[in-house]
């Protein structure tokens, strides 16, 4: 797996409403592929920096996030793999889980019916479902031969879809009480490397590592695509949801976070992050 030293942001967001609008108020959290690594809490109204959550010694870089139950789940790229529970309050640690020997690299985190889910680089991708009270193992899904290194996850209606870093790039719908393979959606020719998944009522959203990047809205149903999102920044690594928004987080210098119109695919607004918080890795959002 790569090392190259990057800087990861995240967006975590609590489960999919099923309403058009909502007056929730949340935040966002970016975290950070740097050494020492950080979660930035940020104010979605103003785009603008809350707290930061700085991660212990040993805990490697941030490379996925995700929230349940009020709290933030950081995922880091440890061998065993790592994934912290945080107060999102305090910005604290509270507990961790340590993945079973073999899975290494936690690069995708989601949520979905009271768990937590984790998936790792390897070669075939694997999922874990983790209780969040006792952090400790549920069960594993292990993908098909040729679905390698499980970039990113997300959740809707009751399943969860896991994306691969391969040349096309695939999505996984799985069906999470047994931890099963459901469905496989295949990429268009050009949109590679699966690196960020999000969700709203009735689609997928994909990003792809690639130059420019591109943004997928796949059909829940049929696993289909219904409309492409490509950016002015190149190279998608993280996507998430909020107050019926679709935010993509990109591998640049600074990082970017782009907030989109998911009705028209379209662009609304952009958050440039702070000097040194590069390439951004992971988004997700809470609900307060």
């Amino acid at each position: 797996m790569s090392t190259v030293e990057e800087a990861n942001f995240y967006i975590v967001c609590p489960p999919p409403s099923t309403a058009t609008t909502t007056t929730t108020v949340g935040y966002i959290f970016a975290g950070y592929y740097v050494s020492p690594s950080y979660v930035d809490k940020i104010s979605p109204s103003t785009m603008s920096l809350v707290k930061t959550f700085a991660v212990p010694p040993g805990y490697g870089h941030v490379y996925a996030l995700t929230s349940l139950s009020g709290y933030v789940f950081v995922g880091s790229d440890t061998n065993p793999g790592l994934v912290g529970k945080i107060s999102p309050s305090s910005m604290s640690l509270v507990k961790a889980f340590t993945a079973p020997s073999g899975h290494g690299y936690v690069l995708s985190l989601t949520s979905l019916s009271g768990y937590v889910f984790a998936g790792y680089g390897t070669n075939p991708g694997r999922v874990d479902k983790i209780s969040p009270s006792t952090m400790t193992l549920v069960k594993t899904f292990t993908a098909p031969s040729a679905h390698s290194r499980t970039f990113a996850l997300t959740s809707l209606s009751g399943y969860a879809f896991a994306g691969y870093d391969t040349t096309p790039g695939y999505v996984d719908k799985i069906e999470p009480s047994t931890m099963t393979l459901v469905k496989t959606f295949t990429a268009p020719s050009g949109h590679n490397e699966v690196f960020g998944l999000a969700s709203l009522p009735g689609y997928v959203f994909v990003g792809y590592r690639t130059t420019p990047g591109h943004v997928d809205k796949i059909s829940l149903s049929t696993m289909s695509l219904v409309k492409t999102f490509t950016p002015v920044h190149p190279n998608v690594r993280a996507l998430t949801t909020l107050s019926g928004y679709l935010f993509a987080g990109y591998s640049t210098v600074p990082g970017h976070v782009d907030k989109i119109s998911p009705s028209t695919m379209t662009l609304v607004k952009t958050f440039t992050a702070p000097s040194g918080h590069d390439s951004v890795f992971a988004l997700t959002t809470l609900a307060t």
